[in-house]
């Protein structure tokens, strides 16, 4: 009995011995069993080890979600989003090599990436050599229509797929402004994400009825002229803003947060019998002409004006027209201004009989823009036309007076446009948009083209600043950027700049629904 039993003992742990015997001969590091003549067999199981990938790839990183432990990254071929997990093997290097925390490489980043991509998991994440970055930059000039950005002296194209960050989220490329400071990162002559370093928040006037036609200065980066009602979209950061007209002036502290709105109100300020300051202006050339606050004057002699901001406009044919601003502060000063030659405009706005005269667009440094378009006008003299916005424009402008003048805000870049003898060929009696006002005695009546803006609805309307009605609302048209601001009790104001081309045609614009603030 027990011999038997001994027996079956023995035999089952033989065979037991011959299986594992079996088994350790027959497969391969792989868990792939070899056949009998040492061949592989694959039977599809692959062991991934913390450095195991099957794919790799050069992304933008478009997100990270660290409680789901997932990153989202753009594909630059295809053009297509994609979502790995990471987990305390994944493992972060600079582009050299230096081992980097998550933290540490910001969305937006061109990255080079090893994944398993059955098991969508993220082996290793460094950031590109082939990759370049333009870290915090204002010195750049985004042509939306041509899909290019000017940065420095260089040209880029934009990507069709490049994608725009603000706070670690997407945002498209019309939310920026042009004073968003900016991270460039492309590859080659390309660009593929932008950042906004530091954006743009919006402050609203109040209590500024009485401020109507002064200026308002905020820091060094805005100066405008106020208007009844206005929300002026400024770089984020704390500012000293002064507001003055009339010889009063009230300076006020505020702080602007990103897409954040803040207000000031003036309507606690005193005002006070103007104080007059006399200036003496010395102008070359002798011919030049000289206009302050969009008035023409004489400044043969001393010329009177109230303490506060000024603005002054010089022209003489043949020159390059000066545009700056004078604060009159004391009781007499003088002024020196030295006119440049413009050999590419000899043929200035004056004495033209046919359709075709130069005017001149320039704005103060105070970061604003300037540029030279041309103004049309018959028989007599040109238009001059000058903006001290954010983005003062001149260019192809038809407005202007028969037999009078014309002193008015320009369009929307709000400038003092002055036209002497020029027939008014957009049919209207002068410019009588803005806060200008015009003169003339046109006999004719045409529409003009406009820009609609169509959603959302019920929401407060601004560009550049200025009020425009309510939407669906509309305005007349003016080619160039603009910056349209959204506002609404309750909701989070938002700002886009467009496009507005010269066609001669009506466009439309609908935006995203406002959000609703917290």
């Amino acid at each position: 009995m027990n011999i038997g039993l001994n027996r079956l003992i023995a035999v089952f742990m033989c065979t037991v011995m011959l299986f594992l015997t079996v088994g350790c001969t027959s497969s391969n590091g792989n868990g792939q069993p070899d056949s009998a003549d040492g061949t592989r067999t694959d039977t599809g199981f692959i062991v991934y080890g913390p450095d195991s990938y099957d794919s790799e790839d050069t992304p933008v990183l478009v997100a990270k979600d660290e409680e789901a432990g997932t990153m989202t990254f753009l594909n630059l071929t295809l053009g297509k989003e994609y979502t790995l997990e990471y987990d305390g093997t994944t493992r972060f290097y600079d582009k050299y090599g230096e081992i980097l925390t998550l933290s540490q490489i910001a969305v937006g980043e061109i990255v080079d990436i090893r994944f398993v991509k059955p098991k969508k998991h993220l082996t290793t994440m460094s950031v590109s050599n082939e990759g370049w970055t333009i870290s915090n930059t204002t010195r750049y000039v985004i042509d939306s229509a041509r899909k290019d950005v000017t940065i420095g002296e260089d040209v880029y194209n934009i990507s069709s797929d490049a994608c725009f960050f603000s706070n670690d989220k997407e945002i498209e490329e019309r939310d920026l402004i042009a004073t968003d400071t900016l991270t460039f990162r492309g590859i080659g002559t390309s660009v593929y994400s932008v950042v906004v370093d530091n954006g743009h928040g919006y402050l609203r006037i109040t209590g500024q009825e009485n401020f109507v036609g002064g200026w308002i200065e905020v820091g060094n980066k805005i100066i405008q002229r106020v208007f009844d009602d206005m929300i002026l979209t400024v770089p984020e950061g704390s500012y000293q803003v002064k507001i003055s007209y009339g010889g009063t002036t009230s300076e006020k502290r505020v702080t602007i947060f990103r897409n954040s709105e803040s207000k000031l109100d003036f309507s606690d300020v005193v005002f006070e019998d103007p104080k007059i300051g006399t200036v003496l202006f010395s102008i070359s050339p002798a011919d030049a002409e000289l206009y302050i606050d969009g008035e023409k004057v004489d400044y043969s002699a001393a010329v009177e004006l109230t303490y506060g901001l000024h603005q002054l406009i010089c022209r003489a044919k043949g020159y390059k027209t000066v545009t700056q601003y004078l604060s009159v502060g004391q009781a007499s000063a003088g002024i020196d201004i030295g006119l440049e030659k413009d050999d590419a405009n000899s043929t200035d706005s004056d004495d033209s009989d046919n359709n075709n005269s130069n005017g001149t667009d320039s704005n103060n440094s105070s970061g604003n823009n300037s540029q030279t378009g041309n103004s049309n006008s018959q028989a007599g003299n040109g238009n001059g036309q000058t903006g001290n916005g954010n983005n003062g424009q001149s260019g192809n402008s038809t407005d202007g007076s028969n037999g009078g003048s014309n002193t008015g805000e320009g369009d929307n870049s709000n400038g003092a446009d002055n036209g002497e003898g020029g027939n008014d060929n957009s049919g209207e009696n002068g410019d009588t948009s803005g806060d200008g006002t015009g003169s003339g005695n046109t006999t004719t009546t045409t529409s003009y083209y406009q820009v609609h803006i169509d959603a959302p609805e019920n929401v407060e309307v601004y560009i550049d600043g200025s009020y425009v009605g309510v939407s669906p609302c509309s305005f007349k048209k003016a080619e160039g950027s603009h910056i349209i601001t959204l506002s609404k009790e309750g909701y989070i104001t938002r700002s886009y700049t467009v496009y507005v081309d010269s066609d001669d045609r009506d466009v439309s614009f609908s935006f995203v629904e406002l959000a609703v603030a917290n």
